[in-house]
């Protein structure tokens, strides 16, 4: 089901200039000949060029791609010779780099060579992924295997050889209806993330919820299995018998099992009721679960009632910001029909619209799609009509 409904540009050119002014500032201060810290790069620039190019094409077929696009994705291409340092989505992964080439190449045909080289390097990568003892990169939609087999499942090369290893990794972890396999074994002590050690995690980014989309990816682009079918009953029975009513009756999750006290907010995309609602309606409907389906619904129309912008304080970037609840309630849109869903996708919109100085500031020191300001504007133009394939790095479409 879809709606023919599609969100009007927010404001008469505004977006457009602004992601000129993101890419100008992202290849001004790329650095060069270093790598950077971990999160400090992503694909976020390829796709921003792309986006900004396409529409600039759009409204005059005549121009060549706007200069500030291609050197950011020269810019971009320089600090991939460094080379990527694990298989996953985000920071150095090559996930993330085989999108961004993607969606690159729509635009710079030249590319495609480099990204069909990369889509043939991550399906031969057997991954280094642990079983046991589990740290988040070893499985998760960030850095780990569901961000690897997403990459892999958007790509229109793929088949099921290519996702063989990534898929039987996932589905081994999910092999029983409690998902001890999913436990996270590494960070013990530490000040940020000491509360997951023990416990499997609910959230999009880092959890369970973010494993589901990965193997509902990989059943569109291959065929759902057994195994898969499995794992997304476990993963759905999982949450199904964890949920509570939150604040302002919002249906909602602890940020991971075992602990028993609620987020004092419905988050974002990253982690929440967002992010897992959508999880859950993507899980019903590849293993055609009607009851499933409807709880997703119910629970997504808890967040769109409960949404209280002045107390969930929303912050710019996709993971838990204003973008990436505006993607998720898009999706909700397009492709269930919930009421209320474009309304308040709409709202988002306005909010980022009306705080783009913001992004500009963000673009001095975060031009990441992730958690940055190539994030924040490449949502606003992908609403407005444009190409929605990297939207696959988010689980969504």
């Amino acid at each position: 089901m879809t709606t023919t409904h599609r969100i009007p540009p927010p404001a008469p050119d505004l977006p457009r200039p602004m992601s000129t002014r993101v890419l100008t500032a992202f290849a001004d201060l790329a650095p060069l000949g270093a790598r950077g810290e971990e999160y400090s790069i992503d694909f976020g620039p390829a796709v921003l060029a792309a986006l900004t190019a396409a529409a600039a094409t759009a409204a005059d077929p005549r121009q060549p791609p706007p200069a500030p696009a291609a050197r950011a994705v020269a810019a971009w291409l320089r600090q991939l010779r460094q080379g990527c340092t694990h298989p996953g989505l985000f920071g150095w992964g090559l996930g993330g780099y085989l999108l961004g080439l993607r969606s690159a190449a729509a635009v710079w045909p030249g590319l495609g060579g480099l990204a069909g080289t990369a889509f043939r390097e991550l399906a031969a990568c057997s991954g280094r992924w642990r079983t046991q003892g589990l740290a988040w990169c070893d499985y998760d939609l960030v850095t780990g295997t569901a961000g690897t087999l997403l990459a892999l499942a958007a790509d229109p090369a793929c088949t099921r050889d290519d996702v063989t290893h990534a898929v039987g990794h996932l589905t081994a972890l999910c092999a029983h209806a409690d998902l001890p396999g999913l436990r996270v074994g590494r960070y013990k002590g530490e000040e940020m993330r000491g509360w997951n050690h023990g416990r499997v995690n609910s959230g999009v980014a880092h959890g369970a919820a973010g494993v589901a989309t990965a193997l509902c990816r990989a059943a569109d682009a291959t065929g759902l299995t057994d195994e898969i079918a499995r794992s997304l009953d476990h993963l759905a029975s999982w949450y199904l018998t964890r949920y509570d009513a939150g604040p302002r009756g919002v249906i909602t999750w602890p940020p991971a099992g075992d602990l028993t006290h609620l987020p004092g907010r419905p988050v974002t995309w990253c982690y929440g009721t967002p992010g897992i609602a959508w999880a859950l309606w993507e899980t019903g409907r590849v293993i055609d679960d009607a009851p499933l389906r409807e709880f997703a619904l119910h629970t997504a129309d808890s967040f769109l009632r409960g949404y209280d912008e002045a107390a969930d304080r929303p912050d710019l970037s996709i993971c838990h910001g204003l973008p990436g609840l505006a993607l998720v309630c898009d999706a909700f849109d397009r492709y269930t029909d919930l009421p209320g869903a474009a309304a308040l996708r709409d709202r988002l919109v306005g909010s980022l619209v009306e705080r783009l100085d913001e992004v500009a500031d963000l673009a001095a020191y975060d031009g990441t799609l992730l958690t940055g300001a190539t994030g924040a504007c490449a949502t606003l133009l992908t609403l407005e009509s444009g190409d929605r394939t990297w939207l696959a790095a988010f689980g969504l479409r």
